[in-house]
């Protein structure tokens, strides 16, 4: 391996070891001890060179904020192969967008600028809702297939649905709640998809 490709792999592991340790302090001690400086004690390394790979607090937070979307996506798509009904590769997407948020809810926190998780980027955003193949999109256009603007529609109350939910349950309720509160979005989801139908 030549000294480029070394470089360019250590500078790969570095800047995911500061993307890991920020998500692992956000978990133990909340969003807010997150910092460069905070980070570089922990991976010892001194916060200029951290700063070499992050501008800012805001630019780590948009990096996990693209890395939950991006997750999330591959998901989407995986289900939307596996699955050949509409009705079930949303209601399987719903599922997915919960069981990703109980898991990582660090990282859900900054995608939705939860407890103290403000990440100012609203680049993410119009990237992760572009209906472009969107495979969310492209599920709610086979329910409804009336017109572009009424899928698009629908696909923006989908977002205010699932993602709303999951943000104000995360937000207003104990962990030990959330499996009661689970089949609540769940029933909320079949009624949704019912409704555009």
């Amino acid at each position: 391996m030549g000294i480029v490709e070394r470089r360019e792999r250590l500078r790969t592991q570095v800047r995911s070891d500061i993307i890991k340790t920020a998500k692992e302090i956000a978990r133990e001690d909340g969003w807010t001890a997150v910092s460069i400086r905070k980070i570089a004690e922990v991976i010892e390394y001194s916060p200029p060179i951290l700063y070499e790979y992050f501008e800012s607090k805001d630019k780590l937070l948009e990096a996990i904020r693209l890395e939950g979307f991006d997750f999330l996506q591959s998901e989407f798509l995986k289900i939307k192969g596996h699955f050949g009904n509409p009705q079930k590769q949303l209601a399987e997407v719903a599922q997915a967008i919960w069981n990703f948020a109980v898991k990582n809810p660090e990282v859900f926190q900054v995608m939705f600028n939860l407890e103290g998780a403000y990440c100012d980027s609203k680049r993410v955003y119009s990237q992760a809702m572009n209906i472009k193949e969107n495979p969310v999109w492209e599920m709610i256009g086979a329910l409804r297939p009336k017109s572009g603007e009424a899928v698009t529609k629908t696909y923006y109350e989908w977002w205010c649905l699932t993602y709303g939910f999951i943000s104000i349950t995360m937000t207003t309720q104990p962990r030990y709640a959330f499996t009661q509160a689970e089949s609540v979005y769940m029933e909320g989801v079949r009624r949704f998809i019912k409704s555009i139908m």
